[in-house]
């Protein structure tokens, strides 16, 4: 836990960091007002930031203790989900998200498992690179429900597990919006990335995901001269 915290707090300070040495690269002479008005960021402080996303997740779950989990085999088995998810800037380089997940497949094969429902809520360090993507690290906490359809231990005879899982999970995305190439374009993005949801003693649960995301906010007023 202590690594967990310590890590989080890293990336932060490492993303406002960044964050800034992204603005500051080509930022010497010239007027200022011009290159700020040619080089405006995708992500620019023009509004309050909310943002509803969709990825499909491709996972995989690896047990090691078959007593934790009822007795299964100890192996990998996969499935998939959808991942819904809300989130809000806090800050230019620190935000929020909640997550939901709704099932994709059903257990109906051996080595497969169904993610019978999940939830997870996240703060999300952010980096803007160049203004042509978004770098991020998820970290936070996952409760999920799965059901496993394998073979009991040191055997061949079926077996399906229901499970509960909770644990800190982290990860890292990466989120290109198309508004690089069209700026007349809606503020979408691609996103893509990879993501360890559980990890404990018994078993570890990790995956990689793709999708799109939608930005959208509220103007601010301008300040009182």
């Amino acid at each position: 836990m202590k690594r967990v915290l310590a890590l989080s707090l890293l990336l932060a300070t490492a993303s406002v960091h960044a964050q800034g040495l992204m603005k500051s690269v080509g930022g010497g002479g010239g007027d200022t007002s011009s290159s700020q008005s040619s080089s405006e960021s995708f992500d620019d402080d023009k509004k309050y930031q909310f943002y509803v996303g969709a990825d499909l997740q491709n996972t995989k779950l690896s047990v090691s203790d078959s007593n934790g989990f009822g007795g299964l085999n100890n192996t990998s088995y996969d499935s998939k989900f959808w991942d819904l998810r809300a989130g809000y800037r806090l800050f230019k380089a620190i935000g929020i998200e909640a997550h939901y997940g709704i099932p994709d497949e059903d257990a109906n094969q051996a080595g497969r498992y169904k993610t019978r429902k999940y939830y997870g809520i996240f703060a999300v360090p952010t980096a803007n690179v160049f203004n042509l993507f978004e770098i991020a690290f998820p970290l936070g906490y996952t409760n999920s429900g799965i059901t496993v359809n394998g073979t009991a231990a040191g055997g061949t005879t079926p077996l399906t597990v229901q499970k509960h899982l909770n644990s800190m999970a982290y990860g890292a995305n990466l989120e290109i919006p198309v508004r690089v190439f069209w700026r007349a374009l809606p503020d979408f993005r691609l996103t893509g990335g990879g993501m360890v949801y559980y990890q404990r003693s018994d078993a570890r649960e990790y995956g990689f995901h793709f999708g799109l995301r939608y930005d959208f906010g509220f103007v601010t007023p301008p300040p009182s001269s």
